[in-house]
Formats: C-alpha cells, sequence, structure tokens
C-alpha cells in the first residue's frame, strides 16, 4: 500500500476516534444513564425448611403370650380400647396358613362385594382407571422403599380396581367360579392349620401399627410445654424389646417438633398461628398445623418450634424424623428489588374541620420510577420480605398511602444512582 495512502486513512481513523470520543465527554457531563427494572405481578410462598421429629401419644403393646405371631388387623387401621390385634399360634406353619387365609379372605369378601353392588352409574371408568394406576404406583413404590407389609393391601386394593374395571365394561358378568375357588381354599387351610393359643388385645384405641422405632418414649408427648432445643438435640433411640408386638397411637392430634433460627422465630411469633406442613419424605401433599409453642432462650438464639396437627395416614403414621417444609402463606404482588428502596419525603396534605388545607412532609419508604425523562418517587407498601426483594401491595390501603400514590405495574423502577429526588428530569 502507498505509504501517503496509509497515513491519509490513519489520520482519518484518529479524527473519527478524537470525535467520537469527544462526543462521549459531552454526553457523559449532561446525561447520566440509570439501570431500571420493570415492576413485575409475583406470587411467592414463605416457606421455612428444618427437621422434624414427630411426638405421638404412642402406647406399646406387649405380648407376653408364648408362640407365633399372626397380626389380626392391619397397619394404619383404628382399634378399639380392648380390641384384638394378633392371635398367636404354636408354629410359623400355623401363623402363615392364618395369614394366608386372612389374605383369601379379604379377597372372598371384595369380590362377594362386587358381585352385589352394580357399579354402573356409581363411579365413572376414568375414576376406576385412576384407581388402578394408583395402585401400581403405591404398589412399586412399597417395593422401591422396602415397605413389604404393605404391598398386600396394595395387591389387595389393585386387584380390586380390576376386577371393577372387569364388571364395569362387561367383560365378565360375575366371579361365581373365583368365589367358589377361594371357599374351597379357605376350608381346606382351616382344616390343616392348628388353633389359635392365645389373643393379644390392646388397652387404649387408636391407629394400630405393628411396627416400633424405639422412638416411642423420647420426648413426652404430656410434657411439651418444657420441652428445649437441647432435648430435641438429645432425643435417643432406645432398643425395642423382643416381646413389643406394636403400638397404638392414640388421640386426635400429633406434634412436629423443629429448630429454627432466631430470624425465623421472629417471623413466626408475627403470623397468625396457621400453617401447612409439608414431609418430603412420607407425603407428597402439605397438611394444615397450628403452631403450638415457639421456645428461645435468649432473643438471639436458635428457637424450638412446635406444630400442633389433626390429619393423619398410614405414611405419617409411621414417620418420625423428616426434612419439613412449613408455609405460612402465600404473597401476589409487584416484585421489586431491595436495591431500589429509598427512603424519601413526600406531601401529606389535610383539611380542618373549616377546610383549612395544611400540608406537611412525610419520610416514607419507597421507589423511583422514570416516567419518560422524569423521576418520580413512589410510596410501597411492602407485603413479604426475601434476601434480595420484596413483594409489594399493588393496591394498598389508602390510609396507608401519605401522597395516594404507589408504584404500579411495568414501572420502570430505578435500581441505582446518585442525587435521586422526586421531579429530577434527565436530559
Amino acid at each position: 500500500m502507498d505509504k501517503l495512502l496509509f497515513r491519509r486513512i490513519l489520520m482519518i481513523a484518529l479524527s473519527v476516534l478524537a470525535v467520537v470520543y469527544a462526543a462521549y465527554l459531552l454526553i457523559s457531563t449532561n446525561f447520566k444513564m440509570y439501570p431500571t427494572e420493570n415492576a413485575v405481578q409475583t406470587t411467592v410462598s414463605d416457606k421455612i425448611y428444618s427437621n422434624g421429629f414427630i411426638i405421638r401419644d404412642e402406647n406399646i403393646i406387649r405380648n407376653n403370650t408364648p408362640g407365633v405371631l399372626s397380626y389380626t388387623v392391619h397397619d394404619g387401621d383404628e382399634v378399639k380400647a380392648g380390641g384384638e390385634i394378633a392371635k398367636t399360634y404354636a408354629s410359623d406353619d400355623d401363623a402363615a396358613s392364618q395369614s394366608k387365609i386372612s389374605a383369601l379372605q379379604e379377597q372372598l369378601t371384595d369380590l362377594q362385594t362386587l358381585q352385589k353392588t352394580s357399579t354402573a352409574g356409581n363411579i365413572g371408568i376414568d375414576t376406576i382407571n385412576n384407581n388402578i394406576n394408583n395402585n401400581i404406583i403405591l404398589q412399586i413404590k412399597s417395593v422401591n422403599d422396602g415397605n413389604l407389609s404393605d404391598i398386600d393391601d396394595v395387591t389387595n386394593d389393585l386387584l380390586y380396581s380390576i376386577n371393577q374395571r372387569q364388571i364395569y365394561t362387561g367383560k365378565i358378568t360375575n366371579f361365581n367360579d373365583r368365589i367358589s375357588e377361594l371357599q374351597s381354599e379357605i376350608t381346606t387351610l382351616k382344616s390343616k392349620a392348628g388353633k389359635s393359643t392365645g389373643a393379644i388385645t390392646t388397652e387404649k384405641a387408636g391407629y394400630f401399627l405393628s411396627h416400633c422405632d424405639g422412638y416411642e418414649n423420647a420426648l413426652d408427648y404430656n410434657n411439651l410445654d418444657r420441652l428445649t432445643v437441647s432435648d430435641l438435640e438429645n432425643v435417643k433411640q432406645t432398643k425395642v424389646s423382643d416381646n413389643v408386638a406394636g403400638k397404638v397411637v392414640s388421640g386426635l392430634k400429633w406434634y412436629v417438633a423443629c429448630k429454627v433460627t432466631a430470624d425465623e422465630a421472629t417471623r413466626l411469633s408475627l403470623w397468625d398461628g396457621s400453617a401447612t406442613v409439608l414431609f418430603s419424605d412420607a407425603s407428597s401433599e402439605s397438611i394444615p398445623a397450628v403452631i403450638k409453642r415457639i421456645y428461645q432462650k435468649t432473643k438471639d438464639s436458635d428457637a424450638l418450634l412446635i406444630l400442633e396437627c389433626d390429619y393423619m395416614n398410614p405414611d405419617l403414621a409411621q414417620a418420625r424424623q423428616e426434612p419439613i417444609e412449613i408455609g405460612l402463606g402465600t404473597y401476589t404482588g409487584l416484585r421489586i428489588s431491595k436495591k431500589a428502596i429509598h427512603d424519601d419525603y413526600v406531601t401529606k396534605t389535610t383539611y380542618d374541620e373549616n377546610d383549612n388545607k395544611h400540608t406537611e412532609q412525610v419520610k416514607v419508604q419507597g421507589v423511583y420510577v422514570l416516567h419518560g425523562s422524569e423521576v418520580r418517587f413512589r410510596q410501597i407498601s411492602i407485603l413479604y420480605a426475601d434476601d434480595d426483594y420484596v413483594i409489594c401491595d399493588p393496591d394498598p390501603d389508602s390510609k396507608e398511602l401519605v401522597n395516594g400514590t404507589t408504584v404500579e405495574l411495568y414501572d420502570r423502577v430505578i435500581l441505582e444512582g446518585d442525587d435521586l429526588y422526586d421531579g429530577k428530569v434527565i436530559n
């Protein structure tokens, strides 16, 4: 390339850069850019995460009768005071035969019920199909979780739903042949099985559970008002005796004890008492709960929280120590970054009884928003606060607003900047 031409190109390029730089200095002197973020509607849930310890009114049932146990009720079944929960037999074979008889008797009862009751008009095919799908899922879950004691019940429920579908769709008209087979098999087993050598009963009514985990007396159900964080942290498991046949969970109410931080304790103390709790390992749905007690040794220390519950199902009846999610409510409003919040003065106008106008400057919390090239200060009413953002009420009570204005949906909220004030014009 010709040296003269190269110099001309270089001079032109340098001249353009000089003009651009001069323009930048001029613009930056007279115009300042402010980063903004639109106020958008968001729904959030206020949650606290912890590890819960479940406390129930649990009454251990002991077996002092020699022999092999065969339960006559299922886990989760309700039993009456003085009711039978198991029989004892002289041998394993006799006990196994009795268990087999009970299982066959359940199948027989289900088939007889289906045969006597017409499903047409009482239940839809979609409901039946859903029951089949749900029972298949429960069966797989029982196998994966190792809950072998639940498999028989789930299998019977699945078989019932399948038979129900066959009757509904007209694939079969009756179960006479299968009913006869079951009756014959039950009769044969009864003739061979040995007689029961004793019965085990429960003193109290409630939900029966055959499994004891050794935590039944770890924390006193009747002494919840004296429990501390230290008690919860030092809870100990005891060895289950060989003569324990199960337990009965009595009473409608049971409790969840957990540790929360000082900040979480403050939030809970300001709450109205109602909450929800999700046991992630034992249930897929949250259940209602009530805040019974919050105990804190000092205002800066961790606290013991006790939640009261009255909903029960077989999975929850067997749960003990679970990761929990405590729900304190759901909030819908405008999401605002915390770094956009400022304190500023707004004018409050009032009129006396003689209709004389009075004004005063009141300091409130709010944000600066851009309306075109003008900065406006807007008061906010915070519904919920997180570490990085707040949820603001888009339509707060007019009594809360000093000058009647608040942030609105899609307002361009200024996130940061110096020398901001209401009415400032950005050229």
